[in-house]
């Protein structure tokens, strides 16, 4: 470690309390500078030298300005890291959870943690889903040249309105997917009760005895009453409808694609999904 370097307003007080009579000692405990400090003062003052420091006093640096401008390149930290295997991903989107939130999700992981998957066969899975033929929120990457910022590949096309959507609500169970129904407008309660109506009680008289116990499981939609878990599907496909009719077959034909051995891993899943709800404490931080 270098030394510490004594200022011009330091000198300037070693040489006041030199001249009011304080002897060395005295100055060194009051200003905490050593004697060889306080002696090269004096000795400055005596031969009328300035008391400022000389320029490119001390150490010389190690490095060159060159050297500096290597340190730290971006473009090697970058590298770095990806050797050590810290690689580039997106963010998850995941819901905002209050502690209110939290607290709900932990006391129904709790509640139903203990049920067997012969319990949960017996739960019909519902939600709702939008899809637009044009602004979809799926981000798209690109790799190209600086030069190449307003080639046509590089943009994504955007229309006022989302060039036609689609609204469709539908069920699933350990049996595998059930009916799908497209609706129109805002889902609200009335709404709501029109497009599952049709659908839901032929469903549950077809799938389920009479005499069987079945639990129907919504999220915490306005327009519904209960909350619970659920999970979405998510296909890949290199097909992009453009139009709204396009856009109702694909996913009528995506839904047929789903076999009844996902749907029953989905709901093996539970249990485990509970579990690592209990163990965040009802937080977000899980894959589920």
């Amino acid at each position: 470690m270098g030394r510490r370097k004594v200022t011009k307003y330091q000198k300037f007080k070693v040489l006041t309390l030199l001249q009011a009579g304080l002897t060395y000692q005295e100055i060194r405990n009051t200003l905490g500078v050593s004697n060889g400090c306080i002696s090269n003062i004096a000795k400055k003052e005596t031969l009328n030298l300035p008391l400022e420091n000389r320029p490119d006093q001390g150490r010389k640096k190690s490095t060159t300005p060159k050297d500096d401008r290597h340190l730290i390149i971006l473009r090697t930290v970058r590298r770095r890291l990806f050797n050590a295997g810290y690689k580039s991903y997106t963010t998850k989107w995941k819901p905002y959870r209050k502690p209110h939130h939290r607290s709900a999700r932990l006391r129904f992981a709790r509640k139903y943690s203990t049920w067997s998957f012969n319990e949960w066969k017996n739960v019909i899975f519902s939600d709702e889903s939008h899809f637009e033929v044009f602004n979809r929120k799926n981000r798209s990457f690109v790799r190209r040249l600086p030069s190449e910022a307003d080639q046509p590949f590089n943009f994504q096309p955007r229309v006022q309105g989302g060039g036609g959507s689609v609204s469709v609500w539908g069920v699933m169970t350990a049996k595998g997917v059930g009916p799908l129904a497209f609706y129109d407008g805002r889902m609200n309660g009335p709404n709501y009760i029109d497009v599952i109506k049709p659908q839901l009680l032929p469903y549950i008289k077809k799938n389920f005895d009479s005499n069987s116990s079945w639990h129907y499981v919504q999220d915490n939609a306005p327009c519904h009453k209960k909350y619970m878990g659920y999970h979405r599907y998510k296909a890949h496909f290199n097909y992009h409808p453009t139009t709204v009719d396009e856009l109702q077959q694909l996913i009528l034909k995506l839904r047929t694609e789903i076999p009844v051995e996902t749907c029953q891993n989905l709901v093996q899943s539970i249990s485990r999904r509970l579990e690592t709800c209990i163990r965040v404490k009802g937080n977000t931080p899980s894959k589920y």
